[in-house]
């Protein structure tokens, strides 16, 4: 059977695998590359790092394992929100990545720029924008490298966009990276002209935007050959960015579908209708703090990637088990709440816990932030506030996944079981306490593959293929977990006292 050959272009590492029509994974690949980064915010790659590495991960796998069907296409997606400067000749300056925060001064001057004239950068974009928005990453360098900008001709997003265009098929962008990117009108689904002048930046400097989850932007020619050892006439299918592809490849693209990752931050991820959307594109401070990424059009629906973004989940349960439980492993700790359970049942611990050891992103965008756990008693102990700070991380989740009190009667009858993803998808008893936080049955999706599959169906389906690559959560497997009512109902009258808790420990630490 022919393959599809998919390339994903992430923050470490090029990994590439082959997929056949049925969703069969033949093989994998990977290479690994460094980021620069300083005190002072710096968070660069060398795009040259990313076609080595893309290179060196494909013709491993080619060699490792031969298709004698055949390949059907080259897929691509990767990182999202890096800033590419394109010049006539070479050498391509170093990336921007999205973690590079030294633009703080040029973003509050591109706020005050629109302001200026009467347009609200946030509503623009439909999301909160700060230092890491390319538009201000662009307008620092006009004031810092002007030689660099003197010499670009054009800018793309990320290293999916970088390689496409090293590959001859000029500069595009998927709508989800540049939704990232804060020079999307999220209204029009267009570049916004006035925010690409408050940054400096010319219409003519900006990508082409694909109109559909995937879309044939090229094939492969003579560079393919010399940068990837790729045969011509492959079709070449630029994909939605990683955060598209991920969730393509876990549940789809329909409206309503969701999911939450448990990894060192956290997430719930759901597709929302572009029109009509809780609170509009900016609305209450909740909402404002969830990232709206554009989704390619679907029917008759304009969608958005809706991210609601914890920076501490896995980060703050390794804090808790080092400073609660003297360093226990995960799964020691797992084994301490599953005696816990025995002893007390499920339900509440009785403390209160915020997981923000890091400052947050979700429910409020606060960087100074930190984690607190109150209700502390006599009997109080470790593994206590160790459940509590999992039930933080939870009940942070559920105010994005929009959990409310359920009915007894309502208790686990959403639709289908939100799918968890990430290395925390591996403790059970933190499944459970997931579970009855958000009143939902929740079932473990090994997401390994997961921005590689989505590659693979935005491939298939650009090339109109006949497939059966079907997101992950639609195929069997997976341990899945059931709320418990009473813990269930118990749990969603904390939801307000939780929430009221980020408020009261910022405004302690501004007494402070």
């Amino acid at each position: 059977m022919p393959s599809l050959l998919c390339l994903d272009l992430g923050t470490s590492a090029a990994k590439a695998a082959l997929l056949d029509l049925d969703g069969a994974v033949h093989g994998r690949a990977s290479c690994t590359y460094s980021i620069r980064t300083d005190p002072g915010g710096t968070a660069e790659q060398d795009p040259q790092d990313w076609l080595h590495a893309a290179r060196v991960a494909i013709t491993d796998l080619l060699r490792d394992h031969p298709t004698p069907g055949g390949l059907l296409a080259l897929g691509l997606t990767g990182q999202m929100q890096d800033l590419v400067l394109l010049p006539e000749t070479e050498p391509t300056p170093p990336a921007i990545l999205y973690s590079d925060t030294r633009a703080v001064q040029d973003a509050e001057e591109i706020h005050d720029w629109l302001r200026q004239e009467g347009i609200s950068w946030e509503e623009v974009t439909g999301n909160l924008q700060d230092a890491t928005s390319c538009a201000a990453m662009f307008r620092r360098l006009t004031r810092t490298a002007p030689e660099l900008v003197g010499r670009a001709r054009a800018v793309v997003f990320g290293p999916a966009g970088h390689l496409a265009r090293a590959l001859g098929c000029g500069n595009w962008c998927d709508p989800t990276t540049a939704a990232a990117t804060g020079l999307l009108d999220a209204r029009t689904g267009a570049w916004s002209a006035p925010v690409a002048r408050a940054a400096g930046l010319e219409e003519e400097q900006l990508p082409a935007l694909i109109t559909a989850t995937g879309q044939v932007v090229g094939l492969t020619g003579t560079s393919a050959q010399e940068l990837l050892g790729l045969p011509p006439g492959l079709p070449i299918v630029l994909a939605p960015g990683d955060a598209g592809a991920t969730t393509l490849g876990i549940i789809g693209l329909e409206v309503g579908d969701d999911y939450a990752y448990l990894g060192t931050s956290g997430w719930i991820a759901d597709v929302t209708p572009r029109e009509g959307a809780e609170d509009g594109p900016v609305g209450a401070t909740q909402s404002r703090a969830a990232h709206r990424l554009a989704l390619a059009s679907g029917g008759d629906h304009e969608r958005d990637l809706r991210i609601s973004a914890l920076l501490a989940a896995g980060a703050a349960a390794d804090w808790a088990r080092a400073a609660l439980l003297d360093g226990a492993s995960p799964a020691v700790a797992d084994a301490q709440l599953a005696a816990r359970e025995a002893r007390e049942g499920r339900g509440p611990t009785g403390l209160l816990a915020l997981p923000s050891i890091l400052g947050e992103r979700y429910p409020v965008r606060d960087a100074e932030l930190r984690a607190a756990i109150i209700g502390m008693g006599p009997h109080t102990r470790g593994i206590d506030m160790y459940a509590a700070v999992l039930e933080g991380v939870a009940q942070a989740l559920a105010q994005a996944a929009g959990a409310s009190a359920p009915a007894p009667e309502a208790v686990g009858e959403a639709p289908s079981p939100l799918a968890v993803t990430g290395g925390g998808a591996a403790s059970e008893p933190w499944l459970r306490i997931l579970a009855d936080v958000t009143g939902r049955a929740v079932r473990a999706i090994d997401g390994t593959d997961a921005a590689l599959v989505g590659c693979a169906i935005a491939a298939a389906d650009a090339l109109g293929l006949d497939h059966r690559i079907h997101p992950l959560a639609s195929r069997p497997g997976g341990l899945t977990v059931a709320p418990d009512p009473s813990a269930a109902r118990a749990h969603a009258a904390l939801r307000a006292p939780h929430r009221a808790l980020y408020t009261a420990v910022a405004e302690v630490r501004a007494l402070g």
